[in-house]
């Protein structure tokens, strides 16, 4: 049931998702003007001038609909097109899911497409000769309302498009996605604990992978349930969003006479591209496009800059919530054991890879040093002491920098 719930879940967020259901409601429209016709249709005064009766004026503005929209339609995928390739190619193609889920993007797709099939389908409707065909009810005027509707996306497409070219609007983007990742760990229904170092039992390995991927999508609520019926604490082996190789252990926990009946495997993913919802992904797209900006085949140190920043107040977010390292249910019932990345791990490997492509440069050096100065006051206020260790020492490696 659950990897149903994935699969439809994987063709809600396709950039085909939205343009298919705006198409077949465009065609169940078309389908609905062929069956009725004005002998049996009782339309409004309003709408009793637009409802055209001549064949002829009818198949030529279908014709001419289906001629213009096509050409705006072709236009747009191109347009989208193009802007998928300027993305991957200039700085980092983690970035592609952001583009892919924007909703204008398949709006105007959709429309279009829509568009051209309900023309179509009612010029078909209409081709016979006048003897033998009935004008459809509001067969021009339908035709001429879509086609001015989508004219007003293509405007608006081209707006939002000009804008989605800036790498820094696509910065802003990750940062707002990965904020609310942050922002929605407290708000789970399970709670987020610190466990104790040492567990009773040595957790074993269960649970291992038949394949390679990206470790996506955990059942936690799933599986804190389980660790209840299995009356032992479940440890989360890799970390949620690395890659996982075939044969690599994913899940274990200590002995128990309990796990009949208890189908751990369907608690997990294991997907082919680098998942989004783990908010340290969103953390590297900052640095990639970071160390991308200020390497010498960009040169572009502004947006370098602006990257560092992002990150740097992403990891605010991060030291303003609280110490973890498990998560549990309501009263206590089952324990997760996570392996998350914690403050001081994820800025090391974070500024660690910056500081190899920053500092001989004096303004990324200030800048690295500006928020690493705040990242450490930061986990000072909320008692992340690891966190606020890693800072000085990141700043301890910056000191005799220019």
């Amino acid at each position: 049931m659950r990897k149903m719930l994935l699969l439809l879940r994987d063709l809600v967020r396709s950039i085909a998702s939205l343009p298919t259901l705006i198409f077949f409601a465009f065609v169940a429209v078309a389908f609905y003007q062929l069956s009725t016709t004005d002998e049996v249709q009782d339309l409004p005064d309003w709408l009793a001038p637009y409802n055209l009766s001549d064949l002829d004026t009818i198949r030529t503005t279908l014709a001419a609909v289906i001629t213009g929209v096509f050409t705006l339609t072709i236009f747009a995928y191109t347009m989208v097109m193009n802007v998928l390739d300027r993305s991957i190619s200039s700085y980092s193609p983690r970035l592609l899911p952001l583009i892919l889920s924007e909703r204008y993007h398949q709006e105007i797709l959709g429309v279009g497409a829509g568009t051209i099939a309900h023309s179509t389908i009612l010029l078909l409707g209409v081709a016979e000769p006048p003897e033998f065909s009935k004008p459809p009810v509001l067969a021009a005027a339908s035709a001429g309302f879509f086609a001015i509707l989508s004219l007003v996306l293509f405007i608006y497409f081209i707006h939002r498009v000009s804008q989605s070219i800036f790498i820094n609007v696509l910065l802003r983007k990750s940062y707002d996605y990965t904020r609310r990742r942050l922002e929605r760990l407290d708000e789970q229904r399970l709670s987020l604990i610190t466990a104790r170092d040492r567990p009773d039992d040595d957790p074993q390995p269960r649970i291992f992978a038949d394949r390679c991927g990206y470790l996506d999508e955990l059942d936690y609520v799933g599986l804190v349930d389980a660790a209840h019926k299995l009356q032992t604490e479940i440890y989360l082996l890799p970390r949620p969003g690395s890659f996982v190789y075939a044969g690599d252990p994913l899940l274990g926990w200590g002995d128990t006479t309990a796990a009949d009946g208890i189908d751990v495997d369907s608690y997990y993913t294991l997907s082919r591209e680098e998942p989004i919802d783990v908010y340290a992904t969103g953390f590297k797209h900052q640095v990639e496009v970071a160390i991308k900006a200020a390497s010498p085949a960009i040169n572009d140190p502004g947006t370098a800059m602006t990257a560092i920043n992002y990150l740097g107040q992403l990891f605010l977010q991060l030291a303003a919530v609280k110490p973890y390292n498990a998560v549990t249910g309501q009263q206590d019932a089952g324990v997760l054991r996570l392996n998350d990345w914690q403050v001081d791990t994820l800025l090391d490997s974070c500024f660690t890879q910056l500081r190899c492509y920053l500092d001989s440069d004096p303004w990324g050096v200030d800048t690295l040093r500006e928020n690493l100065l705040r990242i450490e006051q930061a986990c000072v206020k909320h008692n992340h002491t690891t966190g606020a260790s890693a800072a000085r020492r990141q700043l301890q490696q910056l000191v005799s920098k220019p």
